[in-house]
């Protein structure tokens, strides 16, 4: 049985599990969806930020509390923010941010390994390029664990169109990408770091599907990392917003999390692309939540920036959100939460008259 069929099985209170975000937890883009305006988010925060540094160390994982309505959060998305360093010890970022691995793939010494290992017909050569990707990706994932966003980070296994046609070419890049972010977290630990990284199945069409992405992520982790890290690694689904409704409710079973993907299929997402994408997103998060009503459920991609009141309407978790359009969302999400907590005033002053 999968370490995720072990969590719904054996503990009565894993459906309250779900994004726990203590106030050490929080950044500016948590702070702003819980404020009335921009200069009372960076009063909250750097008053939260004083206050973490006199705190340490905090909690970080999937957990609600009965009955309480989780903050609506506007999270990193993208490579845009990726070179900011860390700062000071104990100073962490309200993660995860979405790392999609094939970004990385990108890079032009990368882009012309892949391209080579992808035409390459003799087996011994696709070897040996692979193993240059391979340090290549070493070389990425040390980048990305030194950064600030290294601190919490959910990393989408690499997937395209390309590969995807090609199931054992995806399986070894995936394999190699793997065991390149955890020797980069083995390293991490031993220096003394205090990294996290949680992993995204990419596209999984089925709970089968999904079970069998999980299972050999939790085999590569444990094989580099130990057991301890393997069931502490949080993993996840990121979903294209067409994937079959009920599949999604019984991947929600399993899964830590799940990301539904506007990105998916979009060339060029544009904003006409929201609607439909808030009408997929309000379909899945309802077979979700019939299957498992805590369930931690994110959006990402252009679409879901664009979406972003729907997505609020309907109760989603948060979006992952890229630096060009991350000001905006955070401005939305602002003006939402004000006007849903005068709302709440005006209705509780009612019930007093």
């Amino acid at each position: 049985m999968m370490k995720g069929e072990r969590q719904q099985n054996d503990d009565p209170n894993q459906e309250e599990r779900l994004f726990k975000y203590s106030t050490g937890d929080r950044t500016i883009g948590m702070e702003m969806s819980q404020s009335a305006s921009v200069a009372s988010a960076a009063a909250e925060f750097l008053a939260e930020r004083d206050q973490r540094k006199s705190n340490g160390n905090m909690s970080r994982t999937y957990f609600r509390r009965p009955g309480e309505r989780q903050p609506f959060l506007v999270l990193r998305d993208g490579r845009g923010e990726r070179s900011t360093p860390r700062e000071e010890p104990g100073i962490y970022p309200a993660g995860p941010c979405l790392i999609r691995a094939e970004e990385w793939l990108l890079e032009p010494e990368l882009a012309a390994l892949y391209s080579s290992w992808m035409s390459c017909a003799e087996d011994g050569q696709a070897e040996r390029i692979l193993q240059r990707i391979y340090h290549r990706l070493r070389a990425a994932a040390g980048v990305l664990l030194e950064s600030a966003d290294g601190v919490w980070a959910a990393v989408a296994l690499p997937y395209t169109p390309e590969l995807a046609a090609s199931p054992a070419r995806l399986a070894a890049l995936q394999d190699a990408q793997l065991d390149a972010l955890f020797a980069a977290v083995a390293e991490s630990q031993r220096l003394g770091s205090d990294s996290r990284v949680d992993l995204l199945a990419p596209y999984p069409a089925s709970r089968a599907e999904f079970a069998a992405q999980r299972e050999f992520i939790e085999g590569v982790a444990e094989q580099t990392l130990g057991h301890a890290y393997a069931a502490a690694c949080r993993i996840g689904a990121l979903l294209a917003p067409d994937v079959e409704r009920a599949a999604a409710g019984e991947i929600a079973r399993i899964a830590d999390f799940l990301v539904l993907d506007g990105a998916a299929g979009e060339a060029a997402p544009e904003e006409n692309a929201a609607e439909g994408f808030a009408t997929a997103a309000a379909e899945v998060l309802a077979a979700v939540r019939r299957a498992r009503p805590a369930a931690a459920v994110l959006a990402a991609g252009a679409p879901a920036a664009y979406a972003l009141a729907d997505l609020y309407e309907i109760g989603m978790s948060g979006i992952f959100c890229s630096a060009a359009l991350r000001t905006e969302a955070l401005l939305r999400a602002a003006c939402l939460t004000w006007i849903a907590r005068q709302d709440n005033t005006d209705a509780a002053a009612g019930g007093w008259q």
